[in-house]
């Protein structure tokens, strides 16, 4: 379990053809009746070198089937399908070489967390920049190893809000 209400799935993909940071994957569940449904979850994992397995980091929706059932229900051994990778344009490459800047909100940091992976795994110099908003510091992704990343990684720097100060979700804008 990343949060409460996330968890990361290590699945063993055999045949996997691999990924870029950033691609996703389309995800089928097929109930012993027949009926099935699908959806699509960012891939967390960095490289296609990962053994064979992909990394997907699932937020639990609220009267959602398919992520109540693979946050609450699916064990080691259980079927899924995947379809993809797919996605190519919001992907990062090694060679790239300008500045980057990543903004997420909530289980939006998964494909950055790849690319985040992606570029530590080859030691790439390129700066980065990660903006990161959660309703609460339980509610983060990957809290722990964005932590340690700040701690060992120079040029990465990170910020918290004031302990126990509340405020209405959504944008503050200002009337002139």
């Amino acid at each position: 379990m990343e949060t409460p209400t996330a968890r990361t799935l290590v699945l063993e993909v055999p045949d996997w053809p691999g990924h870029r940071p950033g691609q996703h994957v389309d995800v089928r569940l097929t109930a012993p009746d027949g009926y099935s449904t699908q959806r699509s979850y960012s891939i967390a994992s960095a490289w296609p070198g990962d053994a064979g397995t992909v990394e997907l980091t699932v937020q639990r929706v609220p009267d959602g089937e398919v992520s109540t059932y693979l946050t609450d229900t699916y064990a080691v051994g259980d079927p899924v399908e995947l379809r993809g990778p797919v996605g190519g344009w919001f992907v990062w490459r090694e060679t790239q070489t300008a500045p980057v800047l990543l903004v997420a909100g909530g289980s939006g940091v998964v494909p950055l967390m790849a690319m985040i992976r992606a570029r530590g795994a080859v030691r790439g110099r390129q700066p980065f920049r990660l903006i990161y908003s959660v309703r609460t510091p339980q509610d983060a992704c990957f809290a722990g190893e964005l932590a340690r990343r700040v701690r060992t990684i120079p040029g990465w720097t990170s910020g918290t809000s004031t302990p126990g100060r509340r405020r209405r979700a959504g944008r503050n804008h200002r009337s002139g």
